[in-house]
């Protein structure tokens, strides 16, 4: 601040002399002569000196700045119950100062932080700063990251936060609870991050020597510090990921937490947004998912081991959950696979990609190919095929003209066989295209299809993706990218030995080896290459000489020219081959250094030699037998040795004589007459030779026709014989068969006729035993009413008999009509003998007897007085 502006501000604070603090504020005076502060600290009022002056402290910059007296007051922070204070360099003991006081500054732990829980209300010395922060309130889903910043407070202070357990209230919380709680770590180093958990603490502030961590801030600096856990429904998946890479995945339904180094693994979903919720893979048993196991791991299904590929399907896993051992193989982006529809009728060609065999899937069948070893493809027809197989079908030819297209862009694994998927691709990104191509039709005449479905069925797709370890393959052809590096020689110098080819490698110590290829070679620094000098030229001479370290040990060819000449003095010229391999022990390889002059050199002596003893016309005529008898050896049961050097290991395996030429014209000439000559006569002796197998072949052919027809008429007959005799025994058969008809007929209706005559017997003789019961009951019924009827006849017989003397003397006795009137009517039987009426009983009682006479009076009697119905009985006597 320059010196006048300071000037002026000091007599601008003198002008005000006093400043009433109230309760709840301080303020900061500093001494100009001794640099000393005080804090006044309210309810107090500072009546400043000439020496004075008021001071504000900026905690941002650190500063102590003079300011007007108004502006020295400052407010005492204020942490309410629930709330807390991060107090900077607190005081020894953390003494505040006093209210209603002024007092020099006190001796300040500056660097240091503590933590005082709320309700708290103190001034702060000059230099401290502090923050209000409110008590951290969870939910059961969400969580604290806290960071040790002190580890000695940290662990003196563990017990000292203030919490509240989750599921508890109206509890005093002591330091055992919180250590239960919230168990102290082992390791409370300065730095360790520790995660306390909503489900167990459901309020906290931390202790001194620990800081919770902020998650975000706005733009006016207030903090987020409570984090969400991540709520997973049920099918629902999150990936979390540490800071040493290594992967965890969590299933729902639960609430995960975080560890202090994992972070939730995020992925935009269908709609474009992050997530970090992961649906689970829905298969079903047309769908497959291509896994390669990335860590050994062992489940219910056996041990997996890193490198391993499994097809997962919806048969064995209906909902696949990724795991941290397994990384989804895409093709072209794609994760699963769907089967391909084969209808009845039809067919898939499926090649195992592992030895190329090529089978057929016939349908009605939903064929889902194993990626691993498996892939539709397609068979592509020439031109003359398709014209052939389907004339007059354009589209059929179009079609395979348009795979035969595609063969240049299918990928180098499967070169010469077009997958399934290969088709869309190319004729439009998927989509089929009207003209100039293979169209659907085509796709109809060639493969009978009824879908367009169908050509893209085994397809994977991309509705479902898999968020977690992944490879990607594609199954169409892309040129690699390609950088330039400018290392090649700064670095060790490297040889790429070819396969049939050598190298020796020597150093500077003496040592020296053989590599043969297919190999690669990092040479050391005194380490260099064995050099060979091999002549060139036909002849080989040593005029032009071929630099080189390859050596080329199989399949090594020579061709030389050697001029000899004969036992007849004629120069001929041979142009020869020679195969040559390098064998035993390989140190010996090099050490010639010239093998192709060693090799030539020596092989035109020995051809020299041995055709010194021999005619032109015998080398005309038998050359390559005489040449490889001398290189190679005579042949020992069909096998030549071949000529062998012990110097190098060089094996001559085999010659090949290419020209052969004679320098003297007129005995060429001469040789070619004669040769001529003798051709002509082995042509003559052959064309004869031929006619006569042509006529002996002829004659064997009719000879051979004539017992063919021979045989054929014999079998002819034999088979009309027996045709006849089969006729003969059909008919017997048959004839056998409609007799037995006939009985079997007859037999039938006479059991018919006897079981009639047994069903009619048995009517008959149920119906016997019917009436027969019916007369039983009836007799027994006659019987019960004869006895009944003789019972009360008895009765009333004996009844008349025990009344008659009385009763006579009585009629005497009365003699008038009126008495035997009343006697008839008191005499009530009626009904007495089965149902008759009293004078019927009387009657056939009294009939015979000497009461008959009375008896009829008796009843005429009742019949002229009982009015009418002529029975006794009637009135109640």
């Amino acid at each position: 601040m320059p010196m006048e502006e300071r000037g002026e501000r000091s007599r601008d604070v003198r002008d005000k002399r006093d400043l009433v603090l109230p309760p709840g504020s301080y303020a900061y005076m500093q001494d100009t002569t001794k640099g000393t502060l005080k804090t006044y600290v309210g309810p107090t009022v500072i009546n400043p000196t000439a020496q004075e002056i008021p001071i504000r402290y900026d905690a941002k910059r650190g500063t102590f700045t003079p300011c007007a007296l108004e502006e020295a007051m400052c407010r005492c922070p204020v942490a309410v119950e629930g709330y807390y204070v991060m107090l900077l360099n607190p005081a020894e003991r953390n003494k505040h100062p006093e209210d209603g006081t002024a007092q020099p500054s006190a001796d300040l732990e500056v660097g240091r932080k503590i933590i005082i829980p709320g309700p708290a209300n103190f001034a702060l010395w000059p230099g401290q700063t502090a923050e209000i922060v409110r008590g951290h309130h969870l939910h059961s889903n969400q969580y604290l990251l806290v960071r040790v910043y002190n580890e000695d407070e940290a662990k003196a202070n563990w017990g000292k936060a203030v919490v509240k357990l989750a599921g508890e209230t109206g509890r005093v919380v002591t330091e055992k609870d919180t250590a239960k709680a919230i168990p102290m770590p082992a390791d409370l180093s300065v730095g360790r991050l520790i995660i306390i958990r909503g489900t167990e603490v459901s309020f906290y502030v931390p202790p001194t020597g620990i800081t919770v961590v902020a998650e975000t801030g706005d733009a006016a600096g207030k903090h987020t510090y409570v984090r969400d856990a991540l709520t997973l429904e049920r099918l629902e998946y999150a990936i979390l990921i540490d800071e040493g890479g290594r992967k965890r995945f969590e299933r729902g339904p639960q609430v995960v937490f975080p560890t202090p180094t994992e972070e939730f693994v995020e992925s935009k979903s269908d709609k474009g947004e992050l997530t970090k919720k992961f649906r689970a893979i829905e298969l079903n048993e047309i769908q497959g998912l291509h896994i390669k196991v990335i860590a050994d791991y062992t489940d219910e299904s056996g041990a997996h081991k890193a490198g391993d590929e499994l097809f997962i399907t919806g048969k064995e896993t209906a909902i696949y959950f990724p795991r941290e051992e397994h990384s989804a193989i895409k093709y072209d982006g794609r994760a699963k696979h769907f089967a391909t529809a084969v209808p009845s009728g039809e067919g898939r060609y499926v090649m195992d990609r592992m030895n190329g065999q090529i089978q057929t899937a016939r349908g009605p069948a939903m064929l889902l190919p194993d990626p691993r070893h498996q892939v539709v493809v397609r068979r592509m027809l020439s031109e003359k095929q398709a014209m052939l197989w389907y004339p007059g079908n354009a589209d059929a030819l179009a079609y395979n003209q348009g795979l035969k297209a595609m063969l240049s862009n299918v990928p180098t694994t499967r070169a010469g066989a077009i997958s399934e998927g290969d088709y869309s691709r190319s004729v439009g990104g998927g989509q089929r295209r009207t003209g100039g191509g293979p169209t659907k039709s085509a796709v109809m005449s060639y493969a009978a299809s009824n879908s367009a479905a169908l050509m893209e069925s085994s397809m994977v797709s991309s509705d479902q993706s898999l968020v977690a370890e992944e490879f990607s393959r594609a199954s169409t052809y892309t040129q690699p990218r390609s950088i330039t590096l400018d290392t090649k020689f700064q670095g060790v110098p490297s040889v790429d030995v070819w396969v049939g080819y050598a190298v020796m490698v020597t150093s500077k110590s003496g040592k020296r080896r053989v590599e043969q290829g297919p190999t690669t070679i990092l040479l050391d620094y005194d380490e260099t290459l064995e050099t060979l000098e091999l002549s060139t030229g036909k002849p080989k001479t040593t005029d032009s000489l071929l630099s080189t370290v390859y050596l080329r040990v199989a399949n090594n060819k020579v061709t030389d020219v050697v001029e000899v000449e004969t036992s007849d003095h004629v120069r001929v010229g041979l142009k020869v081959s020679y195969l040559v391999n390098f064998e035993g022990d390989a140190n010996k390889w090099f050490n010639v250094e010239n093998y192709v002059k060693f090799l030539t050199d020596h092989c035109r002596s020995v051809l020299k030699g041995a055709m010194k003893k021999v005619k032109i016309e015998e080398l005309y005529a038998n050359h390559a037998d005489l040449i490889r008898d001398c290189v190679l050896g005579k042949a020992a049961d069909g096998k030549r040795t071949g000529m062998l050097f012990a110097e190098n290991g060089m094996h001559v395996m085999d010659v090949d004589i290419l020209t052969i030429g004679i320098g003297d014209e007129k005995i060429r000439v001469l040789l070619d007459s004669a040769q001529m000559d003798v051709v002509k006569s082995n042509i003559d002796l052959s064309n004869a030779n031929r006619q006569l197998e042509v006529f002996k072949q002829k004659q064997g052919i009719e000879q051979e026709l004539q017992k063919t027809a021979h045989e054929t008429q014999t079998k002819v007959i034999d088979l009309q014989e027996k045709l006849a005799l089969k006729q003969l025994e059909l008919v017997l058969i048959q004839v056998g068969n409609k007799i037995q008809e006939l009985e079997e007929e007859k037999k039938k209706s006479v059991e018919m006729q006897a079981v009639k005559d047994i069903e009619h017997d048995a009517d008959m003789a149920r119906t016997k035993r019917r009436e027969e019961q019916k007369l039983q009951l009836m007799g027994s019924t006659l019987a019960l009413k004869m006895d009944e009827i003789k019972s009360e006849t008895e009765a009333t017989v004996a009844r008349f008999n025990a009344a008659v003397p009385g009763f006579s003397a009585a009629l005497t006795e009365l003699g008038n009509k009126d008495m035997l009137s009343r006697v008839a009517e008191s005499w009530s039987i009626q009904r007495v003998i089965g149902g008759d009426s009293v004078s019927d009983a009387l009657r056939h009682v009294f009939a015979g007897t000497p009461m008959e006479k009375l008896a009829d009076k008796l009843l005429t009697t009742g019949v002229d007085n009982g009015g009418g119905n002529g029975k006794l009985g009637e009135k109640r006597q």
